[in-house]
């Protein structure tokens, strides 16, 4: 299972595998704060390590809240956070009901979303 590790303002998404008994950090991507992941991120690492489950939404959440040294978020900037997610996964994985201007128009209002929880 991958997780999120602040360093500073920077953020990486990591894994730990263990080989030969001994456990180890996989970087996975590195992450930007304030802002959620998007879908060309999700299948590059997925193409990149098939085996490794990532939970996206989790991944968003902890972006939303920012490294622990920033001041809290607010619960609506969180909520922002989840809710752009879900429309993300709504523009890539509901391809039977969406057409390519729905799509479109779910990514511009994750898209809008995203820039109203990054102002803090």
């Amino acid at each position: 299972m991958a997780f999120v590790r602040w360093r500073g303002n920077c953020a990486q998404l990591l894994t730990t595998v263990y080989d030969q008994g001994r456990s180890r950090q996989i970087l996975l991507a590195n992450l930007r704060s304030g802002f959620c992941t998007s879908p060309t991120l999700w299948a590059a690492v997925a193409d990149q390590f098939p085996t490794i489950r990532v939970d996206w939404a989790a991944v968003d959440r902890a972006l939303a809240l920012g490294p622990p040294s920033a001041p809290p978020p607010t619960p609506t900037q969180v909520t922002w956070a989840e809710v752009a997610h879900q429309l993300l996964v709504w523009a890539t994985t509901e391809a039977s009901f969406t057409g390519p201007a729905e799509r479109a128009t779910l990514r511009a209002a994750a898209a809008v979303l995203n820039r109203w929880q990054s102002l803090r």
